[in-house]
């Protein structure tokens, strides 16, 4: 987990869940991150507004 903060994946399944809507601004590149290597494409983001 790139960014244990915002996304938890659960156990039984391995669906992400996200825990942080609107992360702090520290986090940006680990979810940045986190999105661009999620192998099922589940994690997007959107930087608008």
């Amino acid at each position: 987990m790139l960014a244990p903060d915002v996304f938890d994946q659960r156990e039984d399944d391995g669906i992400v869940v996200l825990l942080e809507a609107e992360p702090d601004a520290a986090l940006h590149t680990a979810v940045r991150e986190a999105a661009d290597v999620c192998p099922a494409a589940a994690i997007t983001v959107d930087e608008g507004s």
